[in-house]
């Protein structure tokens, strides 16, 4: 089994897909160890065959579907005229639109895409460094995943059992820690080189043109609302409130925004498409290389590893944490979790941490692998999306990164964090 995990490891290294690398190594594994290879096919399917993973592609699409229809820009100008008189302008206006976009996606890279599209450019006009414009986009659609809902807390519910409900509900409050802390970040960068972070270009606060740009943003942000009060009281499932979401997005598309045209929807259903459909496979591909994990017996290598070290939860916390960091530094954030949570979530209810908050420190540690070299596919789609250099986004970026660990670490040793709405919801 080390032998075929070097393998894997190998191929990410020299550029092979994560769904074909996982793939590949689990038909490695049954044909060495002779068994047969059918299995692979019926694992791959078995991924994919899941009615809460369903929930996947039915919130990407009402991402797309939002975005498609002028939620972006809306939610963007709502939070200029909030914030975008504060020193550091634009940059906070990124954050915050981040922060609101996050309860319509769940997704890092929707978010990055999606705002990044609209604001590194404006950042770059306004005379912000673009590089410095890059990393807030990058390092703010990082709560894209925190925020709820999230396709990583949809991810882990499905393989732990633990509500969905309770797993998005622990995700504010750090959400709003990751955010506020790099508007601070923003701020004394504004007040201490105004040339290159604070910008040419800021609007005047004005009650009444913010109320009217409020008006314009509620059908984007009462989503989240009708979303989470609905799995909150049973009314519908996750899953559904993934298609609800969609049917929502459409009907404020066509009905209420006006934007939403026949090519548009062309455009959506098809990019939508391709993003689940890359998704699922690496969902798949992580199941059937999770199953000969198991066979193998390798949480249970893993686990007696890591408690063979201490039996303290809080250096367990610690461990796994280290462990965690490591391998999404070179995987995506979902197949990490597809592939890790089966074998540190038994290890964390052992060690009597709560299975919510041990969910939202997986969370965070694989969203910080997205924005960490040398695998970080949020800092890809940055560069793409504003065509600089990955080496000139690295160096802007370490504060952020920073300040994202410090979250992670107050979130791992304070479990109240997270824990203090699910509580008092429930």
């Amino acid at each position: 089994m080390w032998f075929i995990i070097g393998i894997f490891f190998l191929m990410l290294i020299i550029g092979v897909p994560v769904a074909f690398g996982v793939g590949i190594s689990a038909a490695l594994y049954l044909f060495t160890s002779g068994k047969d290879l059918i299995i692979l096919t019926q694992r791959v399917f078995a991924g994919g065959d899941s009615f809460t993973l369903m929930a996947i592609p039915l919130f990407i699409f009402a991402g797309e579907i939002m975005n498609a229809c002028g939620v972006t820009k809306r939610i963007v100008n709502f939070a200029n005229e909030l914030v975008g008189f504060i020193p550091g302008g634009l940059a906070h206006v990124n954050i915050l639109a981040s922060m609101m976009f996050a309860g319509v996606s769940g997704s890092t890279s929707a978010d990055v895409a999606s705002i990044g599209g609209m604001l590194i450019g404006s950042m770059d006009e306004a005379g912000f460094d673009r590089k410095y414009a890059t990393a807030v986009t990058a390092a703010s659609a990082t709560i894209g995943s925190i925020i709820p809902p999230s396709i990583l807390m949809v991810l882990y519910s499905s393989i732990t059992g633990i509500s969905v409900g309770k797993l998005f509900m622990a995700g504010v409050v750090p959400g709003i820690l990751v955010g506020v802390s790099q508007m601070i970040y923003a701020y004394i960068k504004a007040k201490m080189n105004p040339e290159l972070y604070d910008g040419s270009v800021k609007v005047k606060f004005d009650f009444m043109r913010m109320i009217k740009a409020f008006f314009k943003a509620v059908p984007a942000l009462i989503m989240p609302l009708i979303i989470i009060g609905g799995i909150l009281s049973g009314v519908f499932t996750a899953t559904e409130a993934g298609a609800i979401a969609g049917a929502y997005g459409l009907l404020i598309g066509v009905f209420l925004y006006r934007e939403f045209t026949f090519a548009g929807a062309i455009k959506t259903v098809l990019s939508a498409a391709r993003t689940s459909g890359m998704t699922m496979l690496i969902v798949s591909g992580a199941t059937a290389f999770g199953y000969c994990l198991a066979i193998e017996k390798f949480p249970e290598q893993v686990s007696a590893l890591i408690t063979g070290v201490s039996k303290n939860p809080n250096v367990l916390m610690l461990l796994m944490i280290l462990a965690m960091c490591v391998i999404g530094m070179f995987m995506d954030t979902t197949s990490a979790a597809i592939i890790m949570v089966p074998i540190f979530y038994p290890i964390a209810e052992a060690a009597g941490i709560n299975g919510v908050h041990f969910g939202m420190v997986m969370v965070l540690t694989f969203i910080l692998g997205g924005i960490t070299p040398p695998v970080g596919v949020t800092l890809y789609i940055a560069t793409a999306v504003a065509k600089i250099k990955f080496v000139d986004l690295l160096k802007e970026m370490w504060p952020f990164i920073v300040l994202f660990v410090a979250v992670l670490f107050i979130v791992a040793y304070c479990p109240i964090v997270c824990l203090f709405i699910p509580n008092m919801v429930h």
